[in-house]
């Protein structure tokens, strides 16, 4: 779910700042995903965890509030260390960040 005017708050209002931050979001988060889907394949809590609290920020700034609650449940899993709980979660946010996406991209075609 993208929220855009809690997007919109994170930078003042200034709506081509936003713009310019979601245009690399849309880049950045497919990137990220795939790294967390990574560190989870090769059993690396370190990289799962740097993944997953990357991916909060980038929900957070991009007005994401259910895609950043996902990312914080498995960067908090992969900090006490477990790995199949997180595991578990992964679909949900894989599924949330695809629908994130699709939003994004939405509004920044609605902006052009």
């Amino acid at each position: 779910m993208f929220d855009a005017n809690a997007m919109l708050r994170n930078f003042s209002g200034h709506r081509s700042i936003a713009v310019a931050m979601l245009e690399s979001l849309l880049t950045d988060l497919p990137e990220r995903v795939e790294a967390l889907s990574s560190g989870f394949a090769d059993g690396d809590l370190d990289t799962a965890e740097r993944e997953a609290h990357t991916i909060k920020g980038l929900a957070g700034n991009g007005g994401a509030p259910l895609l950043r609650d996902l990312a914080l449940e498995i960067e908090s899993c992969c900090r006490d260390g477990f790995l199949e709980e997180a595991r578990r979660k992964f679909p949900d946010l894989g599924a949330e960040a695809d629908c994130v996406l699709a939003e994004w991209g939405a509004f920044l075609a609605s902006t052009g």
